[in-house]
């Protein structure tokens, strides 16, 4: 499955996008379980202390943030979504 990361989890990542193999179809979270696993350096932006997705990080799935979903982590997706990693952005 093709993932993607977005600033500093890319450079933690050293690429925009990589290729993981996950059963399909998969949960997200096993999607982000399996990113930990591959990244093990992500685990302290990505997870939470309840194991779940740090509320400062957003995963997207083709553009609508999971946080959004009706099914959140739980929500199934196949080799055909677009996943992406955005860390929270501060800026003025």
């Amino acid at each position: 499955m093709r993932i993607g990361f977005y600033a500093t989890l890319r450079k933690i990542v050293g690429e925009k996008y990589v290729e993981l193999p996950l059963p399909e179809p998969c949960t997200l979270q096993e999607v982000l379980d399996a990113v930990v696993t591959a990244f093990p350096d992500l685990r302290d932006e990505l997870i939470d202390e309840t194991g779940g997705l740090d509320r400062h990080v957003h995963l997207f799935v083709d553009g609508r943030s999971s946080k959004f979903l009706p099914d959140g982590l739980a929500t199934t997706v196949d080799r055909h979504r677009s996943i992406e990693f955005f860390p929270a952005v501060a800026g003025g």
